[in-house]
Order: structure tokens, then sequence, then C-alpha cells
């Protein structure tokens, strides 16, 4: 197993940035068992980011799950990460985008798929689906991948009942 590199995010002082989500402050470890498939779930219930257009809050729930490749996220640092979409004026599309953009460029996952549960707006509930391949993923693995993140969400619906 690889070395783990310093974590900056974990003890010592927290900066906090609310006015712009910066992909640097995104750390990673190596990825403690790189020759099984297996997923990361994340769950984000207290996502905030505001409307580009009124100004006015959104509120939402992201679930990021993802079968590693090399790194995994290191949790602070992706918390730390989405905080700073807090006064970010973006659409709940492009939001869910960036965040996949962003965490597949640090992680390098096998599957990536980040999911926003945003609530309604004039009425109407945005759910955006982002979902990032590695470029290498075959047929194949991109089934078992996608099978691994619903194995995934189940145990995540069954542990909460």
């Amino acid at each position: 197993m690889s070395e783990t590199p310093p974590l900056r995010a974990l003890g010592g002082r927290t900066e906090y940035h609310y006015d712009h989500p910066d992909a640097s402050v995104l750390e990673t470890f190596a990825n403690p068992c790189p020759d099984a498939p297996w997923v990361v779930s994340l769950l984000c219930s207290e996502f905030t980011s505001l409307c580009p257009v009124t100004g006015q809050p959104d509120y939402g729930h992201l679930r990021i799950d993802y079968v590693p490749g090399p790194r995994c996220v290191e949790s602070k640092s992706l918390k730390l990460y989405l905080m700073g979409y807090r006064n970010q004026g973006t659409f709940h599309e492009a939001c869910v985008n960036s965040i996949a953009d962003h965490l597949a460029a640090k992680l390098a996952p096998r599957y990536l798929r980040v999911f926003g549960d945003f609530n309604p707006r004039g009425g109407i509930a945005i759910k955006p689906l982002a979902v990032r391949a590695a470029p290498d993923l075959s047929p194949e693995e991109q089934a078992r991948c996608s099978a691994l993140l619903t194995q995934a969400e189940s145990c995540g619906r069954t542990a909460k009942t």
C-alpha cells in the first residue's frame, strides 16, 4: 500500500471559503484496496449554493459514489470544497457536472456518479446526475461498476431503516 501524503485539511486551524469552489483543496490518499472493485459513497445532506439569476439560496442533497482508481478523496477536504459553492451562483446542472469533473480529475476513478437532489425551485425539483468513467473502461467493467453502485445505494437504504 502506498504511503499517505500529509493531509492539510485534517487537524490544525481550518480556513473556510464560501465564495468559490476551489478544486485545489481536494486532498487524496492511496486506494487501500486497489486490486478489488469496491465503492465509496459520500452523502452531503446540507449542500447549498445560490441561484445565479435571483441570488436566492438553493438547498439540496448530494450523493457521490465512485469505484476508486488509484486515489480516494479525503472527506474533510471534500467538505471544504463543497462549502465553496455556498455563495456561488450556479445552476444545479452545472454544479453537479463541475463536482464530477473536479473529482474525476483528482481521483481518476474507474467509475463516478454525482447525483444532486435539490429542493423544489418554483415548484420543480431538479435532480441532475453526472457520470464519469475511466477512458479505458470496457462495457463489461462498466456494467460491474454500475452494479456495485446499485448495491451500495441499496445498502444505504437498508442501513437507514
